[in-house]
């Protein structure tokens, strides 16, 4: 919590020293239009996920149980820290930063920020320094995604609009399906350590290219149906 006040109240400077605006400037007030657009964002990494996670489990002969161990403390626990992860990257890389950047340059400079930030700022999080292959592979991944969550701020003129895409796109993968290692065993678990099946022929490559490509490609055409409107100062 820490991390977040300190990041609002930097922001609240920043904001109001530069152009004279207040938070809200972000978008945190939602209007019903607004509120449609972040709770669809919240849904469409959740829904994509889910399919594709089954339809790989279904491919691999290696179902998704429900883990009988799992306990309300545990998800109450790491769904925090998937919100308070969330919060201090969006505030610090679709908030007043990215805010100020459209403005004062344009939007492509801002997109460049966001996309090249994140990337860096994952290359700590994941540990991934002196690996120059993960590196780079980290670095275009998480890179596309922070240049997607920039646009969904620009697009829907909310601050929200990306908190809602990446914790939806993080609580489905690391709470539900149990796909982040620090976070260990969720909610659902691999029914078999290794999978049964390993197909072959084109069906594991169109797999991993849905898995990497498949959500990036579904957002930006979500994104690409939402019409800018003009309040917003970005």
């Amino acid at each position: 919590m820490i991390a977040i006040t300190t990041e609002l109240l930097i922001s609240w400077i920043l904001l109001h020293l530069i152009y004279k605006e207040k938070l809200s400037i972000l978008g945190f007030n939602l209007s019903k239009r607004k509120l449609i657009l972040v709770i669809s964002g919240f849904f469409l990494p959740l829904i994509y996920l889910a399919i594709l996670q089954l339809s790989i489990a279904t491919v691999v002969g290696n179902p998704f149980i429900k883990n009988e161990q799992y306990a309300l403390a545990r998800f109450a626990s790491t769904t925090w820290f998937i919100i308070k992860g969330v919060l201090v990257e969006e505030l610090l890389f679709r908030g007043a930063l990215l805010y100020i950047i459209i403005r004062k340059w344009n939007l492509v400079a801002g997109l460049c920020f966001s996309a090249l930030g994140f990337g860096i700022y994952h290359w700590f999080s994941y540990g991934v320094i002196g690996q120059p292959v993960r590196m780079i592979t980290v670095l275009l991944s998480t890179g596309l995604m922070g240049l997607l969550f920039a646009q969904s701020f620009y697009k829907a003129k909310t601050i929200w609009m990306p908190i809602a895409i990446h914790f939806g796109y993080n609580f489905t993968s690391m709470v539900i399906f149990s796909m982040e290692k620090n976070t260990g065993s969720q909610l659902f678990i691999k029914k078999f350590i290794v999978d049964p099946i390993h197909p072959e022929g084109i069906l594991p490559l169109l797999l991993l290219i849905l898995y990497y490509i498949g959500f990036p490609v579904l957002c930006y055409l979500f994104l690409r149906s939402i019409k800018t409107q003009t309040p917003h100062s970005v």
